[in-house]
């Protein structure tokens, strides 16, 4: 497809979206009202679910901070991709760096201080303990529950600014599936499809997805420079494939067997940094490179178990594997390795493990969880080097044992109060013979002052041992790194107001010790541990929903950070955005049409320099502001959806990070059938 193809495509879904209403009304139904599908086609897969809660939260989320994001949630918003659907939520923060894939950060801590579990399975590299959101496929979701700040000590070590929890599809009686298809600028197209069904013993679902994207647009508002220029943004495609299915069996009343499986391959560019300049200390000089391979696999087994008394006992085993092909090259051709600092490198990443949980019912009043769970991380990496005068081949292996022991009871007080407690302790076995182990925990309480008022407080201690990464690669390894400590402390409120409103309010502090970052004085930016830094700030929002067909969101939150170390030349930690601002909404038509809106504001965002000599100097980031909007129309006799959207409305010309521009107005379409 030509680029003049694709503007004529482009002109015409511009036009489809003007006559969309129009087309709604010829299709709509005489009488009826389709505002809310009445049932779902598929349910939640529960089985390794790490904090139970089902479809209310569990005393240790209501006392702490919970966001939930469901798969209509998911749909309204337009997301493709797991990355895309977090957009939104408070406290966490979706940004794309130097890397080429989207890094998501919370109340100000990495994406490496993040856990992500899919169906109980840890999600991470086991070189950097980072994860890439677009592996994972937004259509495959039923829920996600995103912990931010101090959480349930069963998830173990490592979610040290929050926990993201997702919960896929699973089956449900009778036999559904889904077909669809999207095409969008920058010759990006995806195409998708589910089958679902289930019985009286088992139920199954599986997903399959294929996403490309040529290259994304860039804002009309881009100034071209020698790096960049023209409308695409050079070297940023992206294609991933994915399969997902899961199944469960029941073996009685009491008993639940269950399997996940998923495979993903791909491969995608890094965009370089567009405004290198000599001049100009803040910038890098550009890299040429690519994931040019990549392939990973996840499986786990699991069951659930009710006895006759009060005890219920649930267990997993998982494998997850990631081999990744990245290159770096000599310039803007991406075809030769020659020149000093290009190399070629084949990582293999795999997890083993098992987690196991008994749970015991004090009648109707509280809960004791006890959680076990081993880990095996490896990392086995080979590839070359260009040096100045020759090109070195090299070649590491390491292996890492990671185990965990939780506790966790939760007490209900009467009708209006719930208190729980937990501690967990956990251990690493470094590759290089030595050993850590520190220890976790959480007490809480939330109170419902009235039917209409609900206050809640805790303290948690998390704790995040050091990554392969941080230990032994590179010049900025350091094997002799402490295990990073937080003590968070958090309080707040939620208030139901008239006519469908409430009104949440949160703060909170936390302190973390033994904080891991490159050190910017020392010309190899060796790992150090920072020994004191301060993250404060409120979280607030507003949700408005006076009748089922419309529901708005307003939220803010306001971030401060300290780094108090006494060595240190900062003030504050870059990157990390002091205000962000969402609001986000839609309405739901009796005839069909579904119109969503979304609005995201960050300001206040601040980086050091790249230069080694002092003083230090600090920058400050554009502000921004992204408004996304989607219609969707269902032919209510067929089964049809059809939809067409835009993200990056106004074609806001922004970064994320230095010289990185983001993607301008991209106009996308699609179709979905369901039966």
């Amino acid at each position: 497809m030509t680029e003049n193809d694709m503007e004529m495509m482009m002109m015409m879904m511009r036009s489809v979206v003007g006559g969309l209403l129009a087309l709604a009304m010829v299709f709509s139904c005489p009488g009826g009202s389709v505002a809310e599908e009445t049932d779902s086609q598929e349910g939640a897969y529960r089985l390794a679910e790490i904090v139970v809660s089902g479809e209310s939260e569990s005393i240790a989320e209501s006392a702490g901070t919970v966001h939930r994001i469901t798969a209509r949630d998911i749909q309204d918003q337009g997301a493709r991709t797991l990355d895309e659907a977090l957009e939104l939520v408070p406290g966490l923060i979706v940004r794309e760096g130097a890397e080429g894939s989207p890094r998501i950060d919370i109340r100000g801590f990495r994406t490496r201080h993040v856990q992500l579990f899919l169906n109980g399975i840890p999600v991470v590299d086991t070189y950097d303990g980072q994860f890439d959101p677009t592996l994972i496929p937004a259509e495959i979701i039923s829920e996600i529950k995103v912990t931010t700040g101090g959480g349930s000590v069963l998830y173990g070590p490592g979610g040290n600014g929050g926990a993201i929890d997702i919960i896929t599809k699973s089956g449900k009686r009778g036999l559904h599936g889904t077909v669809g298809g999207e095409i969008g600028e920058g010759e990006r197209y995806l195409g998708k499809a589910s089958l679902s069904g289930g019985g009286e013993k088992a139920d199954f679902y599986l997903g399959v997805n294929a996403y490309d994207r040529d290259k994304f647009t860039l804002s009309r508002d881009f100034d071209d420079t020698d790096a960049e220029g023209g409308d695409y943004r050079a070297n940023s495609d992206r294609e991933r494939t994915s399969l997902f299915g899961n199944t469960s069996y029941r073996l009685g009343e009491r008993t639940q067997l269950g399997l996940t499986v998923s495979h993903t391959t791909g491969e995608n560019g890094k965009p370089a940094v567009t405004n290198s300049d000599d001049a100009d200390p803040f910038t890098k000089s550009p890299k040429y490179e690519r994931i040019d391979d990549l392939e990973t696999s996840l499986v786990q087994v699991a069951i659930d178990h009710k006895t006759a008394g009060p005890f219920e006992w649930r267990g997993w085993g998982f494998f997850s594997q990631s081999e990744i092909e990245e290159n770096r090259y000599d310039d803007d051709t991406y075809s030769t390795q020659d020149k000093k600092g290009a190399y070629h490198q084949n990582t293999d990443m795999k997890i083993y493990g098992a987690s196991t949980q008994l749970r015991y019912h004090v009648g109707t009043v509280g809960n004791a969880t006890l959680g076990l769970t081993a880990e095996n991380d490896e990392w086995d990496v080979d590839g070359f080097s260009v040096g100045k005068s020759s090109t070195e081949d090299y070649s590491d292996e390491r292996d890492i044992q990671i185990y965990s022991v939780a506790l966790e009871y939760e007490h209900q007080l009467g009708d209006r109060a719930g208190i729980v407690v937990g501690y967990g302790h956990h251990f690493q076995d470094k590759d290089s013979g030595g050993s850590d182990d520190d220890f976790s925990y959480l007490v809480g309480v939330s109170y419902d002052l009235t039917d209409a008022t609900r206050v809640k407080a805790n303290h948690a201690r998390k704790i995040r041992f050091p990554s392969v990464k941080q230990l032994y690669d590179g010049d900025s390894a350091n094997p002799d790194l402490d295990t990073e400590v937080t003590l968070h402390y958090e309080a707040g409120i939620r208030q139901m107001l008239p006519y469908g409103m409430s009104l949440g309010v949160t703060g909170f502090i936390i302190r973390a010790e033994d904080f891991i970052e490159k050190d910017e004085s020392d010309p190899n930016e060796m790992n150090k541990n920072y020994q004191d830094l301060r993250f404060h700030g409120v979280e607030t929002d507003l949700i408005v929903q006076p009748i089922d067909a419309l529901r708005l969101r307003l939220a803010v939150g306001w971030l401060e950070t300290e780094d108090r170390s006494d060595d240190s030349e900062r003030d504050e930690l870059q990157h990390r955005p002091e205000w962000t601002v969402s609001v986000d909404g839609r309405y739901r038509f009796d005839f069909g049409l579904t119109a969503s809106a979304s609005l995201k504001y960050v300001a206040d965002q601040y980086f050091y320099d790249q230069d080694d000599e002092d003083p230090l100097e600090k920058k400050k980031l554009n502000d921004f502001t992204v408004v996304n909007v989607k219609l969707s129309q269902k032919i209510v006799a067929s089964g049809l959806e059809i939809y067409v959207g835009a993200d990056n409305l106004f074609d806001e010309d922004y970064e994320e990070s230095y010289g990185l521009p983001q993607p301008g107005q991209t106009v996308y379409g699609g179709v979905e059938y369901r039966f």
